[in-house]
């Protein structure tokens, strides 16, 4: 019977006899829907399979909480400019991927993986913002923000530091001025931090009050900053530097605690200088924990002169810690000519050896004469630069 649906619009059709011919094409038609699925399913096979394989050589970015892709240790330092780039995935970093023709093979790695151990990144503080302390530099201690090391390495006595007029050795007399007693006396604070230039390095005594504002004062002139922590003198208690003082048989505990109270007084300071100390620096075993304690947090460390048998320098090397030694006490004796003596001594000294390294008080005739001397130092061939420029430095030493 003829099925309407197979009957042209207005014309009769004869039915005819199917035969083999219909019955082979039929059976073609199914062979090559067969081949086709079967082409399907070995692309699909191989794409899962290539799929595994990436994704275990190349592991997904481990996002943190705030929300950004996490840093490998590879990405610290970040390269040079003029370095080469390497490619994200085909690194160095010991996997590798060998398959044979035809094959997958499951990515092993080599053995020869490489830690990497991030180095420490030189970087000053603009100058706009010398006054604040950099949040990357500071930790909360029991008595308030207290300096640290960077987590790449930065150290304080980098970051706050001035930058000498010149570097090297040129055959330049370079002298440093470091005057303390900063913070005590409101009137003496505000005549050196305005009448001495920024070359001038200016030390804080932990005592005083407004510390935080004369230590912004003192960054915006440009000075580069030191802390004085009061040690034990050898006639303490009749002579006392004051509270907080780090003792010589008080144990490493109790010291630690001091001196991070006075650490936490100021900030942006690149190191510490004793203030009297004559029993402690002579004392190792209570002055090798505290010495230690300034290396570790990434800060310079200044003997001012005063005792003739400090351990200091010797520790000081042991620890790592860069470390200077001063030469002249400028106002030991308080007389105009006094000082004036120990100013010229200082210029002859600096000219012999190349450095020399003079501490000074608060004092108004200090500051005048020391004002006056510096304003005449290019002309008397001698230039004055910062305490960090001229510290003897390991780690410095070791780049």
């Amino acid at each position: 019977m003829q099925d309407d649906l197979t009957k042209p619009l207005g014309l009769q059709r004869k039915d005819k006899p199917q035969g083999n011919g219909l019955r082979n094409r039929s059976l073609a038609a199914l062979g090559l829907a067969a081949l086709v699925l079967s082409g399907m399913g070995l692309g699909v096979a191989l794409f899962v399979s290539y799929n595994r394989v990436t994704a275990t050589a190349v592991p997904e970015p481990q996002v943190t909480a705030s929300g950004k892709p996490e840093a490998s240790g590879a990405d610290i330092p970040a390269p040079d400019a003029g370095e080469q780039k390497t490619d994200p995935v085909a690194d160095n970093s010991g996997v590798t991927q060998d398959a044979g023709p035809g094959e997958l093979e499951d990515v092993k790695p080599d053995g020869n993986i490489t830690p990497v151990v991030p180095v420490p990144v030189f970087r000053r503080q603009e100058a706009g913002l010398a006054h604040m302390p950099d949040p990357a530099l500071v930790e909360k201690g029991a008595s308030g923000m207290i300096p640290r090391r960077g987590k790449n390495g930065e150290r304080p006595m980098d970051v706050y530091s001035r930058p000498p007029a010149t570097e090297g050795n040129f055959g330049v007399a370079r002298v440093v001025l470091i005057v303390g007693g900063i913070g005590i006396s409101q009137t003496s604070s505000q005549e050196a931090i305005r009448k001495l230039p920024g070359e001038v390095t200016l030390a804080f005594a932990p005592y005083g009050n407004s510390l935080f504002r004369w230590m912004q004062d003192a960054r915006k002139a440009g000075h580069e900053l030191l802390l004085q922590v009061p040690m034990e003198p050898f006639d303490y208690p009749r002579n006392n530097p004051g509270p907080n003082t780090l003792l010589a048989d008080s144990d490493a505990e109790e010291n630690l605690a001091n001196l991070h109270w006075a650490m936490s007084r100021i900030t942006n300071y690149v190191g510490v200088m004793n203030f009297l100390g004559g029993k402690f620096v002579t004392t190792p075993s209570a002055l090798k924990p505290v010495l230690e304690e300034f290396s570790r947090r990434g800060l310079l460390f200044v003997d001012d002169g005063s005792v003739n048998n400090s351990m200091t320098g010797d520790i000081a090397g042991a620890a790592l810690l860069p470390y200077a030694r001063a030469q002249i006490q400028i106002d030991a004796i308080r007389t105009r000519k006094d000082i004036e003596a120990q100013l010229q001594k200082l210029s002859s000294e600096a000219k012999r050896t190349g450095l020399a390294i003079g501490v000074a008080n608060a004092f108004s005739d200090s500051i005048e004469l020391l004002a006056e001397y510096a304003r005449n130092a290019d002309k008397d061939g001698i230039e004055i630069t910062p305490v960090s420029a001229v510290v003897e430095d390991p780690e410095r030493r070791k780049k």
